[in-house]
């Protein structure tokens, strides 16, 4: 078990557990970190069971839209529903361009539908390759989708932009910004710990790594 600690002018301490089964830690000088792992021992030997579990899914072909295609090797991106087959090119930005096209009518609906029913009016969209989170919402109003909303079901990815346009009425995490996600996506809750496991299938995955330039 690899622990990393990273000492930040910080009030309490955060643990995470990375997908690839790094234990992070950031916390203030002097904090007891041993104490820390101690106390949590069971949630995280729980996390790294998780992931192991995750790592054969991961691995069993190219996540979309909340399944796994068979992959095919050829010089032109391509993406076959009726025949759940991906074919990858040699160049995986082809790659992620095809997906983004794919995904942005997938998005636009989404948000055509559900900006009249919450009263809300976001400026542009944009699909972006974002490494650290699904969505944003930029002050000027601009919606930000994470390519990777590809591969999830798509009521996770009804959930991630009911999410982003509640931020158009409200930019933080309040009471009344769940509030006003929970009238029109009630099992939030589920779909944030659903989300969480995708993210974990995505870094696990033989292709996103391709797509993404990581080792």
């Amino acid at each position: 078990m690899e622990v990393v600690v990273k000492r930040r002018p910080v009030r309490y301490a955060r643990l995470e557990v990375k997908p690839d089964g790094r234990i992070v830690i950031i916390a203030p000088r002097g904090f007891d970190v041993e104490k820390l792992i101690e106390k949590h021992s069971a949630w995280i030997e729980g996390k790294l069971a998780e992931i192991e579990g995750l790592k054969e899914v991961a691995n069993s072909g190219f996540p979309f839209k909340g399944e796994f295609y068979r992959v095919i090797r050829g010089t032109r991106a391509k993406v076959h529903e009726r025949f759940k087959t991906v074919t990858l090119p040699s160049d995986p930005v082809q790659m992620l361009n095809l997906l983004k096209r794919l995904l942005r009518p997938e998005i636009e609906d989404l948000v055509q539908e559900y900006r009249k029913r919450m009263s809300v009016t976001p400026s542009r969209v944009f699909i972006r390759d974002q490494r650290t989170r699904w969505g944003s919402c930029s002050p000027k109003g601009n919606l930000n989708f994470n390519v990777r909303l590809i591969a999830v079901p798509e009521e996770l990815l009804r959930y991630v932009v009911i999410h982003e346009l509640a931020h158009l009425k409200y930019m933080d995490h309040s009471k009344e910004f769940w509030k006003l996600v929970g009238e029109f996506y009630p099992d939030y809750k589920k779909a944030r710990e659903e989300l969480k496991k995708w993210w974990t299938i995505l870094e696990l995955n033989e292709y996103w790594k391709w797509l993404e330039g990581r080792p």
